[in-house]
């Protein structure tokens, strides 16, 4: 089965020299490895040796008409042609994904969706079926995200069964989870991040897991301008693996991606994207115009 950013049959090869060093055979060079190895072990220090590919895709939420996201797409398609290094993934409102489909045909970025019922077809009113989202080459699915947590009241539970039907579906999810100001404030975020992870993924077989994206957002950092510093993204983003380490074990949790989302934008993407274990970005306000999220995707090559 291909999974998406797992490392393919012409990676570089690396040999685990001990005492926290591995060998890069087709460059020669030695890079330090994290010393706990339960959690990272084979993350080297810097992000262009990373086995898994970074991956960016652009959440536009309730905004954009269907012309507007059809001149938003073009422009991106000429920007970012020349990009390979990175998955590149849109996610339009439902209303404009039929014109995007076709237009990003032949293109390297790919097509997502904001939502998916956990249902097939039937008598589900407001709901969008998978087979659907699969007529138009939608490829990848965002769920659990906070808005729809807070606003649609969305379980783990829910956000379960969401992902099964995904997969079951060839689409990837993107599921998200993260916590308030008010429960960081209070040094749970561990407990709710935790609860969430294994909540969320609950039922799903460990190919599926390792198919899965992960988006790390804190609530207090959506939307607020505010951001979470690079370590303490960088924290969670390993203790996430570590949790998908005690779920299915370290070759899986090695291949998982883990996106960082909350008020990501030029100026902080190097950064963030730069740590050993944050996979790519999940971007809101700034993937609505076209230089900002070309700015977010050229600085985390």
């Amino acid at each position: 089965m291909f999974v998406p950013g797992a490392p393919t049959a012409s990676s570089r090869t690396r040999i685990d020299l001990g005492k926290g060093w591995m060998e890069e055979v087709s460059r020669g060079r030695l890079f330090p490895l994290y010393a706990n190895r339960a959690v990272a072990n084979v993350h080297v220090l810097l992000r262009m040796d990373k086995e898994r590919k970074l991956i960016v895709a652009g959440n536009w939420k309730s905004n954009k008409t269907n012309s507007e996201a059809v001149a938003l797409v073009t422009d991106l398609i000429r920007e970012l042609a020349a990009v390979k290094e990175v998955d590149v993934v849109v996610c339009p409102a439902f209303t404009a994904l039929s014109d995007v489909s076709k237009l990003i045909l032949g293109s390297n970025i790919r097509l997502g969706a904001q939502n998916l019922s956990d249902s097939g077809y039937g008598a589900f009113t407001g709901e969008i079926a998978p087979g659907m989202l699969r007529e138009l080459s939608v490829r990848y699915v965002i769920l659990g995200h906070s808005e729809r947590r807070q606003f649609q009241k969305e379980s783990d539970a829910l956000v379960a069964k969401k992902a099964a039907n995904a997969h079951a579906n060839n689409l990837i999810p993107i599921v998200c989870v993260g916590e308030t100001l008010a429960e960081r404030e209070a040094n749970i975020t561990e407990k709710v991040v935790e609860s969430q992870t294994r909540g969320s993924l609950a039922g799903l077989t460990a190919e599926q897991v390792e198919s899965t994206v992960l988006a790390y957002e804190p609530v207090w950092a959506i939307g607020t301008g505010k951001t979470a510093t690079s370590a303490q993204a960088q924290e969670v983003h390993a203790f996430i693996r570590k949790v998908i380490v005690s779920m299915h074990g370290e070759a899986i949790a090695r291949r998982v991606r883990i996106q960082y989302g909350g008020s990501v934008k030029g100026s902080n993407a190097r950064e963030l994207l730069q740590q050993p274990d944050i996979d790519g970005a999940l971007v809101g306000g700034a993937s609505l115009e076209s230089k900002g999220f070309v700015e977010i995707i050229k600085n985390s090559i």
